[in-house]
């Protein structure tokens, strides 16, 4: 992957850090993250796959959807059957080589896709009220509950949508959708005095 220095981000071109605020008060946040890393599992999930692993990332993969494995630097998504996201900071993140050598008793895929996605950040007191506008779930607390990843359609866009803690989630959206996005995201949140925020 390039590095930081290297990186074009899929929204540089709208002059974000410009629109940044100080306010705390808006009833929502709205950024981007462009340090989090993705590498895509695709193997036979087996209690020996896990069980590597977990030795490799310190988690064990979860088995059905929306579960979600945690640790401090990172997390791993469940995507589909036999279908995992190993997500986190990009230092943070074992190397596809690591991986590959690791699993070679396996047969298992392993694609870093970090640049083929754009990761939004929506956070705030009415971060739920700004995705009920155009996502196709629930997004009442006791449907979509922190450490939840849920794949779904917001503004007629497939997105993933991990639920990190309270009022805080991290939108995943496809790179070529991402100014799209973030222009429906800021104009649903502007009711609310959105603010932006970017990393």
């Amino acid at each position: 992957m390039p590095n930081a220095a290297q990186r074009q981000g899929p929204l540089d071109h709208l002059g974000l850090a410009a629109k940044q605020s100080e306010n705390s008060n808006g009833g929502v946040s709205l950024g981007t993250n462009s340090f989090v890393g993705i590498i895509e599992l695709r193997a036979k999930w087996s209690a020996e796959f896990a069980d590597t692993i977990e030795g490799i990332t310190g988690i064990r993969p979860p088995k059905t959807s929306p579960n979600v494995g945690i640790t401090k630097d990172l997390s791993i998504f469940w995507m589909g059957p036999n279908r995992w996201w190993l997500v986190g900071v990009e230092h943070k993140l074992p190397s596809v080589e690591k991986l590959l050598q690791n699993l070679a008793a396996f047969a298992v895929a392993v694609t870093e896709i970090s640049e083929a996605f754009a990761v939004l950040t929506l956070s705030g007191e009415h971060a739920r009220d700004v995705l009920s506008k155009g996502c196709t779930i629930d997004m009442h607390p006791s449907a979509t509950q922190i450490g939840s990843v849920v794949q779904t359609n917001l503004a007629k866009t497939q997105v993933a949508i991990y639920h990190s803690k309270d009022n805080d989630f991290q939108i995943f959206v496809r790179r070529s959708f991402a100014e799209y996005l973030w222009t429906w995201l800021e104009d649903a949140g502007y009711e609310y005095s959105v603010t932006i925020k970017t990393t």
